[in-house]
């Protein structure tokens, strides 16, 4: 059991507190009060937070397939419902534990690990490790991480370990989709859901006196292993019970049921989810439906037949139709004249249900792969007024013979305790009469005791006839199922309006004694119910030992649509307020996943009541909510696209992989040949350190750095092209002519300067280009002289030097307008020693002759600038010795 040391500190406290000893109460963290209902928890430093960085990390050697891959995507879905993700969804890796990074989530399957089967261990630091030896405890463990941070309303959870194994092996759900109409997407939700809340078996009881509610014949699923002989669609349908009252009578889903698609879909879901499926199929009895269905088609169809075992079965008149009480007739499937078959040896009617068991058995097998089928055989109507007639001497035979034929498909089977363990038909003094196969199992629902007297006075064995083994009377050896009314039972019913004190009141109300339904309330099954416990409760309460370990197989909820107009598929998922309680003193809402959640933790942690009482637990179940993907409860689950799965790296690769996404081409020569080997040498040693999964952070970012070095060393070779140059200096203009000395000079000079950077071999293409605009533009000046402008037309120096303190001389010739002629140097005028004018005709040309000259004063080469008339000038260099 579990819990010991909370109740050894509880009782310790106790003792202290009778004892007058003051206690002094350290309040835990939320996280604690969250963990206070598995088996183990220890607070440990660090924390963890899921960001948009976070990977589902699987544990793993080899590539993950099959059932691990396909479990790892339902967690990498579930947590990808996380806002944090956006759209860009969470990644999924693979590879060896020491390469998990924070903020990863791990899943580790560990055959060794010390957890039971289907329990996990989590271990949480800056990252979330969850082990388990199996599917469902990746499951159930990775869920709890997410049921933490819906407590804490926070993607950040303290540092911790967990563990928890669940006590019982199979933690079953029965929904009755017989009487009650749910639709496909509604019953896969709830599948979801039952994963969410740690269940592990779904069973589906798709027949019942109500209707029939699964086609399992469309041939379009058909295959090698699921081929029927017959074609039974016909029988799919339903019809409101005789006993149903008003206003209740009126099914707003009548006829409806699930297609064989359908069936499928729902299947595949449960696969997905690791939830067992368990076909439910009851009889003899529970068949009002069916029997009256099977008389109906007859009457529309007198040549019908079908065929079993190789033999053809064919009614000849109404009264050899499958109800054995004979009675015919009937506008509805009337109670009890159609509520058993009759399963007379050779009988069509058995030759028909042994039929219709085959078919849906192949069925599950090929799309569930169930190994488990629940024949109900209870409640079955043996009353003597009815001929023929066939005796309980024929029932053992039928669950046998019925039991044979499902086990050699591999199937193993179940049925209810109250007419195997009849006292009034199976019992000769103190022991058994029949004899039953010892390999079908029990699912216990009704005792022998009267919870309204507190009498042993119900016509059943007391439940030890199934574990006692010392050969009084038991049936001792056989696993058992705690399917007990009294706390499992969910019923949508209201009691009959002649029930004088709970007429008209609803089975789930707690204050309705007329069944003992009213125990199955989310406080009632916390409080006193446990998965090894079939105590009746009522008025007055059993005392039962608890069914042995070793025959403990597992425990139920069960949900009963007796009344499926009482509310809709709405109302039973989202729970519904009392409308009918018209005697009790307040309104009651009845919630069933509230009485699930209950009925769930019992079956994790058995004795969890002892240390955590039940307003701590609903306060921690409340924040649990719908599993991650619900929409509502008729709307298909969000289904968001998921990363495919990757190897992992030990250290973050993203800088690096975006930077080698590009790589630099040279293939244009844009790039110098020693520059671009390095550059291809950083990037091959990066692509490698990339693919090297296990290279550290620091391998990582070395090779971040080389590669961006060389990425910014990388020299273009500049192309020169004195093209244009070359031939503006080949077509200059070298002639002066009439051009002003003003545009002459400096053309010449940009003439020069471009001749110069043609000869220059390590010219720049900038200079080039400079010197080209240069000598553009000083050719675009030249200006020619006009008419009557003044002109120098040369200057001629006397001697080629004059000596320091001797006469310097030019001669001036000019246009024959000129009135002055001036000398400076550097701007400052030289004083003239002479200056003599006169006209002349030289060449040809009248022009101005002046003779000027001025004293020497130091040596050293000088450029004199000539003025004529103060508007043009001329420059003349002069060298004094």
């Amino acid at each position: 059991m579990k819990k010991t040391l909370k109740r050894i500190i509880a009782l310790l406290v106790a003792i202290a507190v009778a004892s007058g000893i003051t206690i002094i109460s350290v309040a835990g963290n939320e996280e604690t009060e969250f963990f206070s209902v598995v088996d183990s928890y220890t607070e440990k430093s660090g924390s963890f937070t899921l960001t948009s960085s976070s990977r589902i990390f699987v544990v793993s050697e080899n590539e993950p397939a099959g059932e691990l891959l396909q479990t790892a995507t339902l967690i990498q879905k579930q947590f990808q419902n996380s806002d944090v993700f956006e759209d860009n969804g969470i990644d999924m890796v693979w590879g060896p534990e020491s390469y998990i990074r924070s903020g990863d989530v791990a899943l580790k399957l560990n055959a060794s690990a010390s957890v039971g089967d289907e329990g996990y261990i989590l271990d949480v630091t800056d990252k979330a490790i969850v082990t388990a030896k199996d599917m469902r405890g990746l499951i159930y463990g990775s869920n709890m991480i997410l049921k933490c941070m819906r407590y804490l309303n926070s993607d950040t959870i303290s540092g911790f370990t967990a563990s928890d194994t669940p006590d019982t092996k199979q933690r079953a759900v029965m929904l009755d989709t017989g009487r009650k109409y749910y639709t496909a997407e509604w019953v896969k939700n709830f599948i979801r859901q039952m994963s969410w809340m740690g269940y592990n078996a779904i069973e589906l009881h798709f027949s019942e006196d109500g209707g029939f509610r699964a086609d399992f014949w469309d041939s379009a699923y058909y295959t090698d292993n699921y081929s029927p002989e017959n074609d039974f669609s016909w029988l799919c349908g339903s019809h409101v019970q005789s006993w149903v009252k008003d206003p209740y009578r009126t099914d707003p889903d009548a006829n409806k049921y699930l297609t064989t698609k359908e069936m499928v879909e729902i299947l595949e879901v449960a696969k997905e989810y690791h939830i067992d499926v368990i076909p439910s199929f009851d009889s003899p009895a529970h068949m009002d439906y069916i029997t009256w269905k099977f008389e109906q088609n007859y009457k529309s169809n007198t040549s019908y037949s079908f065929t079993y075992d190789g033999t053809t079965y064919k009614a000849n008149s109404t009264k050899g139709c499958i109800n054995y009480t004979g009675k015919t007739g009937a506008s509805s499937p009337t109670w009890p004249y159609y509520t058993t078959v009759d399963i007379t040896d050779g009988t069509m009617a058995k030759a028909f249900v042994f039929a219709l068991y085959e078919d849906i058995a192949d069925f599950f097998k090929e799309y569930a792969g169930s190994t488990d089928f629940s024949i109900g055989a209870d409640e079955v109507n043996l009353s003597s007024s009815y001929s023929p007639k066939w005796t309980y001497a024929k029932f053992p035979g039928y669950v046998n013979e019925l039991n044979r034929m499902l086990n050699a498909k591999g199937y193993t089977c179940r049925i209810f305790n109250d007419f195997i363990g009849s006292t009034t038909y199976n019992k000769s003094g103190n022991k058994a009469v029949y004899s039953f196969d010892d390999n079908i199992e029990i699912m216990y629902w009704n005792s022998n005791f009267d919870p309204t007297s507190g009498s042993t006075s119900e016509a059943v064995w007391p439940a030890e006839f199934f574990w006692e083994t010392n050969g009084t009377y038991g049936d001792g050896g056989r696993t058992i199922y705690n399917c007990i009314q009294t706390n499992t039972y969910y019923v949508l019913r209201v009691a009959a309006d002649s029930i004088a004190t709970y007429g008209g009141m609803d089975a789930r109300n707690p204050e309705n004694r007329n069944w003992t339904f009213y125990h199955s309330n989310e406080s009632d099954i916390y409080n006193e119910w446990y998965p090894a416990n079939v105590a009746e409760r009522g008025v007055k309460s059993e005392t039962v030992a608890d069914i042995p370990a070793a025959q403990l197989g597992g425990a139920y909820f069960l949900i009963w649509n007796d009344y499926a107009a009482l509310n809709t598929e709405a109302e039973v998922w989202n729970g519904v307020d009392d409308s009918t309680d018209n005697k009790g003193s307040q309104t009651y809402h009845y919630s069933l996943f509230n009485r699930m959640w209950s009925n769930s933790i019992k079956m994790w942690n058995s004795d969890v009541n002892s240390s955590v009482d039940y307003s701590e637990f609903a306060s921690i179940r409340s924040t649990y909510g719908y599993f991650p993907l619900y929409v509502a409860c008729s709307v298909s689950a969000t289904n968001p696209k998921v990363n495919s799965i990757e190897k992992a790296y030990l250290a973050d690769h993203s800088e690096l992989e975006a930077a080698i996404k590009t790589k630099i081409s040279n293939a244009d020569g844009l790039y110098t040949a020693d520059s671009y080997s390095a550059y291809e040498t950083a990037y091959n040693n990066a692509v490698a350190v990339n693919s090297n999964y296990g290279a550290t952070a620091e391998e990582i970012s070395s090779a971040l750095t080389q590669l961006n070095n060389a990425k910014n060393n990388l020299k273009e070779i500049v192309i020169i092209d004195k093209s244009e140059l070359q031939a503006a200096v080949d077509s200059a203009v070298t002639e002066k002519g009439d051009y002003t000395n003003e545009t002459w000079a400096p053309y010449v000079e940009a003439l020069n300067a471009a001749k110069a950077v043609l000869d220059d071999e390590s010219a720049t293409q900038e200079q080039i280009d400079n010197a080209l605009a240069q000598y553009n533009e000083a050719k675009s000046n030249l200006a020619i002289y006009k008419e009557g402008d003044t002109r120098i037309f040369g200057i001629k120096k006397l001697t080629d030097y004059t000596p320091v303190g001797k006469k310097a001389g030019f001669i001036v010739y000019t246009s024959t307008d000129a009135l002055d002629v001036t000398v400076s140097l550097d701007g400052t005028p030289v004083k003239l020693t002479k200056k003599i004018n006169n006209i002349q005709t030289l060449s040809g040309i009248e022009m101005g002759v002046w003779m000027v000259d001025f004293v020497a004063e130091e040596t050293g080469t000088f450029e004199y600038t000539v003025t004529v008339n103060g508007t043009v000038s001329q420059n003349v260099s002069v060298t004094v010795k």
